[in-house]
């Protein structure tokens, strides 16, 4: 299944599953998600991704290591048993060998201390948790099912459970909020012990139902500078509490970094398996069909699911220069170099140099890495946009 000899991006080193279904759908999720199916649609649509993972045509081999990750939706909602079959069709499969890191994305109120355990029994040592906020109007606001107390309690109980390794997903510039409200959400998410926070700003994506309550004026949003003092706010408090800022929307305390989101951030290859999940093989990405009983039938009945998108080596570049300088660490550019024969500074050095004067980019002392300052985070965008392919 894997060769020690090879590159790390010539080989799957992350495995992604995806479970689509929801208690019920958050105004702001534009996520390939669904509310409103039965047990009989969970357990078929359970039994297509286990026909998907044993027929799965391996492009590249899997490395012993390769990261897990079940998100949604909420995998959570799932029932224990069903989990477990795909996790045994995983590890039948060689998927899931000694890997790196085993996550599951969960959301407060659909987890109790039996299917904690029970989770981390199968072998899932990260949890993920779509907090949010722990303020309850705003929580109303962006239609969240659970409230601040059953978020703290989930986060206690997976600790319960015997998970170490915590995440808790945090939105800045929701309807209603106030600064003081955002310090308290994240003071008593940190004062739980977690070490790892994925803090993102609010996007009123186009055709969501809280786009038409925007647009209708029936929800009022903190205008941008207000935003803009938010995300300042939020850089500050993390840091002066410990947690690094090692992605863009990222921090950690004591290195404890997502293992499977570096695999993206790094540009290798992952498998993924379910309906609108997305696999990369280095050079070309394959989605599968969102709709939940399309992808439940194509499997089924030996159908074609995914799309196929193939990369010319340019785009492959450009998403690996974007994805690369989202880390704190940035673009390693002798690994630009081995993989895209791009030597970075000799074509783009004058594209580059006003942001390095204005201390947006910088160079490591040996010269083999650039990333962005934090300064440089706040205008990824425009950086982002030198390595563009018209």
């Amino acid at each position: 299944m894997q060769s020690t000899n090879l590159q790390p991006y010539k080989q799957i080193q992350g495995v992604y599953v995806h479970i689509p279904f929801c208690r019920q759908k958050c105004l702001y999720c534009d996520f390939n998600s669904y509310a409103g199916f039965g047990a009989d649609v969970m357990a078929a649509y359970v039994g297509a991704v286990c026909r998907e993972i044993a027929g799965y045509s391996k492009d590249l081999p899997v490395n012993a290591n390769a990261s897990i990750y079940f998100g949604g939706g909420t995998p959570s909602l799932l029932p224990v048993d069903c989990i477990e079959q795909i996790v045994s069709a995983l590890k039948q499969y060689g998927y899931w060998q000694q890997p790196r890191e085993a996550s599951i994305e969960a959301n407060p109120g659909t987890v109790d201390l039996a299917k904690l355990k029970a989770l981390r029994q199968m072998g899932f040592d990260r949890i993920s948790f779509g907090v949010q906020s722990l303020n309850d109007d705003e929580l109303r606001a962006i239609g969240r099912v659970h409230n601040s107390e059953q978020a703290l309690e989930a986060i206690d109980l997976a600790k319960q459970a015997g998970f170490t390794r915590i995440n808790a997903d945090v939105i800045y510039g929701l309807p209603g909020q106030t600064m003081a409200s955002l310090q308290n959400t994240l003071t008593q998410l940190v004062a739980t012990g977690i070490e790892h926070l994925s803090v993102y700003g609010l996007i009123v994506e186009d055709g969501t139902p809280l786009q038409k309550l925007v647009d209708a004026g029936k929800i009022i949003l903190p205008d941008e500078d207000e935003a803009a003092d938010m995300y300042e706010f939020v850089q500050a408090f993390l840091k002066a509490r410990g947690f690094e800022r090692y992605e863009i929307s990222n921090y950690a305390r004591n290195g404890a970094y997502s293992k499977h989101n570096l695999v993206y951030w790094h540009y290798y290859p992952y498998a993924a398996f379910g309906a609108g999940a997305c696999g990369f093989n280095g050079s070309a990405r394959f989605t599968g069909t969102p709709a939940v009983r399309n992808y439940i039938e194509g499997i089924t009945n030996g159908k074609p699911v995914y799309d196929v998108e193939r990369l010319m080596p340019a785009v492959q570049f450009e998403e690996f220069m974007f994805m690369g300088l989202r880390k704190k660490s940035g673009v390693n550019l002798l690994q630009a170099k081995e993989r895209f024969g791009v030597d970075v500074r000799q074509k783009f050095g004058a594209e580059l140099a006003p942001f390095i004067a204005r201390g947006l980019i910088k160079n490591d002392e040996d010269g083999h890495n650039i990333s962005l300052t934090e300064a440089g985070m706040e205008v990824g965008n425009q950086i982002f946009e030198i390595f563009v392919t018209d």
